[in-house]
């Protein structure tokens, strides 16, 4: 347990030359907020090219209110309101089944939205001393939260949602919808090259403005999302202005609403497959979470804008659906492939107008609902595509969690120069997730479009295939873990989740079971075999009905694979060389120009001092294994300084987040560090027990692995002679530098030489 001490004054001659209790001569004075030892850390950090400094943006610079609603709208509002209607509608061949499931994804959208701000404003939490807790809003989306609930296996959380949003956290479905409706609008035929050339252009330039200009990136999202939102306000208009009330009569006479058309065939599969089209549109609610961290004053901001901009969505998505079925015949609403916007304009402003004319407008609208969608996308899945590589998990992290500040006369720069007393922050972007974003989008953009072997051309068959894929393996997949988990904190008796949450207790129970309900129906029955219905949906009988969950498994059991994979190579790596992996994350506090002490005094309802993340240090390294933490004992200690009752730099987590299981992740410790706080939470005795069968289980894990190991002896002899080496050379050389790392050499091979006697003996 790590107690608050007395620190000594330090030595004037380390560091850069001054005494490190006072700020560096060409820092800006941000004491008594920011204190003068974390100023040192963050020029040291720079200055280490194993080191990452993450810079929060400013308040300025932050995602306001109006911002974050826009995120929400571009997000929300794209081709699934004008796509997935139609099959909805076909799938069911009822309208009021129809508009039962549009009310199953607003539940879905409802229910999920304040299990993210529950989460979102709860996890992860940091440890003070003297035992409380506070929560720091973290970018990432599910990723954070996943990592919260799957501690153990080491790694397995992070690499299984890593892995899949890699894959299907991109924008091949929208730059596709994007450049069908950009032909539509020119009045112009589809062939494989004018879409590929248009959707890798619009690919191209979101990923391009966002890595060259965040601001401008911003601007854009919030002029679009307010134009989506005008353009549904306009149909709603259109549809009650030129409401057809003998349509409405028919198709919503209580006694034929709820009956199938004639000669169709129910099936198990149509609506799992109606199901998903209906999330589809809704999925975007928790897009905030995804940059959470960049929201201007997210505790106060993030949960009211979210929930008022999710319901308002809902409604229009509800209206618009009735506007629908209200003006349109079921001849022709039942009808498959239909262009149900187009029909809709048709029979409402359409009389008098040529159908050339309103196809351009349908195609127009498309356009801008599908561009819309492709900024704010590339703009969020980057940041969480950065928040992946921070754990250290992909080749190359370092680089993909860096941010890059860009100019014309230096291109892009990982490492920029700050000028003395010029600004705290920064505006950089994830340039080089950015580009894996490009990257594995373009991929998939011309294996939809170039994958079509049919005489005449088609998006439908690949953009199908992706969109059902998306779906299901990131919206239903990921969001019934979600609801799982949730319920899991919520119920389970040894949990004290409702002490965190801000949520009440039974209306986050209410919440989980409906979103979890809601996900898991679809999740299981979508595999169920209908013979009337082999291919999925817009697909021109090309793509079989199993293949997207297919595609969607594949990539998880690759995740899988990729998980075992990283561990077999850290464990040969700890065995052969005697070193481990540690990435080290710090976060940096400022208590603003009032300093510590007023921060504290004015805590929040729930006694947390305001204090704001402003910045994070993140170390890759290898490091030399001693051997200390094999019963889970880590061997480091928090680097940041405790100043004002705070640790100002390393904060201690309750066992509370990610694979590090504390503020110094420890990644390739076999047991979990755990964090004893100074004053605990009430819990009862069933998550000891837990803990302790896990501990039993991987001791056990680790002692059946070593057994197998063919070169035990080859190690034992290693160590001996790396024993033989380091002892001679720490007693003739005098640089303490040296003998220090040799004597950590000698601890490691020490501890393995112990290891394998002993397997052998025993």
């Amino acid at each position: 347990m790590y107690q608050q001490t007395a620190t000594a004054e330090p030595d004037p001659s380390i560091g850069f030359g001054f005494n490190q209790a006072q700020p560096p001569p060409e820092a800006p004075d941000w004491s008594p907020g920011l204190d003068p030892q974390d100023q040192q850390a963050l020029y040291e950090a720079r200055e280490d090219h194993d080191a990452i400094v993450e810079e929060i943006p400013s308040e300025k610079d932050s995602l306001g209110r109006f911002s974050v609603l826009c995120l929400i709208f571009n997000r929300m509002i794209g081709s699934g309101i004008f796509n997935a209607s139609s099959q909805i509608f076909y799938n069911t061949q009822s309208v009021a089944v129809t508009l039962l499931l549009w009310l199953f994804g607003v539940a879905v959208a409802l229910s999920g939205i304040i299990l993210y701000i529950e989460l979102g404003l709860t996890v992860p939490r940091w440890q003070r001393p003297d035992g409380t807790k506070i929560s720091t809003p973290r970018s990432g989306g599910e990723l954070p939260y996943l990592n919260y609930f799957l501690k153990l296996p080491r790694f397995l959380a992070t690499c299984l949602f890593g892995v899949s949003f890699l894959v299907f956290g991109n924008t091949a479905t929208n730059s596709i919808a994007f450049a069908a409706a950009v032909l539509q609008a020119s009045d112009t035929s589809q062939t494989a090259g004018r879409m590929v050339a248009i959707a890798l252009a619009v690919n191209t330039f979101s990923c391009l403005l966002h890595s060259m200009s965040r601001k401008w990136g911003i601007r854009l999202n919030n002029v679009l999302g307010s134009l989506k939102v005008t353009m549904l306000v306009i149909m709603v208009i259109f549809g009650l202005r030129w409401l057809n009330l003998d349509v409405a009569r028919d198709n919503f006479d209580s006694s034929t609403s709820l009956k199938r058309a004639d000669n169709t065939q129910w099936g198990v599969y149509k609506y799992a497959e109606a199901m998903i089209y209906a999330i589809f549109p809704f999925g975007g609610f928790h897009q905030a979470n995804y940059v959470l961290a960049e929201i201007k004053a997210p505790h106060k901001n993030f949960a009211r804008t979210s929930g008022y901009g999710v319901l308002f969505i809902c409604c229009l998505f509800m209206t618009i659906t009735i506007l629908y079925a209200a003006n349109i015949p079921k001849a022709d609403l039942f009808t498959a492939d239909l262009d149900i916007a187009f029909n809709f304009f048709k029979r409402t402003v359409g009389s008098g107008v040529a159908e050339s004319k309103i196809k351009a407008a349908c195609g127009s609208l498309r356009a801008l609902s599908a561009i819309g969608n492709v900024i704010v996308f590339t703009f969020t899945a980057a940041r969480v595509k950065q928040e992946v590589a921070k754990e250290g998990v992909l080749p190359g992290s370092i680089y993909l969690a860096s941010s890059y500040e860009f100019t014309f006369r230096h291109g892009f720069r990982r490492i920029p120069d700050h000028q003395a007393g010029g600004f705290l922050h920064t505006e950089k972007s994830p340039a080089a997730a950015l580009a894996l974003h490009w990257t594995v989008t373009s991929v998939l953009i011309l294996a939809a479009m170039l994958s079509t072997d049919s005489v005449v051309f088609s998006h439908l068959p690949g953009y199908s295939l992706l969109l059902m894929a998306y779906a299901y393996g990131l919206d239903v997949i990921w969001f019934s873990c979600i609801g799982v988990g949730m319920l899991y904190l919520r119920l389970w008796p040894g949990s004290n989740w409702r002490y965190k949450s801000p949520i009440p207790h039974v209306v986050g129970v209410i919440a989980a079971v409906i979103f979890t309900a809601t996900n898991i129906v679809p999740l299981v029955t979508i595999w169920v075999y209908d013979p009337a219905q082999r291919y999925i949906a817009h697909s021109s009988d090309r793509v079989d009905w199993f293949a997207p969950q297919m595609t969607a498994m594949a990539v998880l059991v690759a995740a899988a694979l990729y998980w075992v994979g990283f561990r077999v190579w850290l464990w040969q790596k700890r065995v052969r060389e005697g070193v481990v992996w540690e990435v080290v994350r710090t976060p940096i506090f400022w208590a603003g120009s009032q300093g510590q002490g007023q921060a504290q005094q004015q805590g929040g309802a729930q006694g947390q001092p305001q204090l704001v993340q402003i910045y994070e240090i993140i170390r890759f390294k290898w490091r030399v294994w001693t051997g200390d933490e094999e019963e889970g004992r880590g061997s480091g200690k928090p680097e940041g300084p405790q100043q004002g009752g705070f640790w100002e730099g390393e904060v201690p987590v309750d066992n509370s987040y990610g694979n590090g299981g504390g503020g110094v992740c420890y990644w390739e410790q076999l047991w979990e560090w755990e964090w004893e706080p100074a004053e605990p939470e009430p819990t009862t005795g069933v998550s000891g027990s837990r803990a302790g069968v896990l501990r039993a289980f991987q001791r056990l894990l680790f002692w059946l692995y070593f057994l197998f190991q063919a070169n035990v002896e080859l190690h034992m002899n290693r160590c001996l002679s790396l024993l033989l080496l380091c002892k001679p050379a720490c007693c003739q050389c005098r640089c303490p530098l040296f003998i220090r790392e040799n004597s950590q050499h000698i601890q490691a091979c020490g501890s393995l030489l112990r290891r394998g006697r002993k397997l052998l003996n025993n």
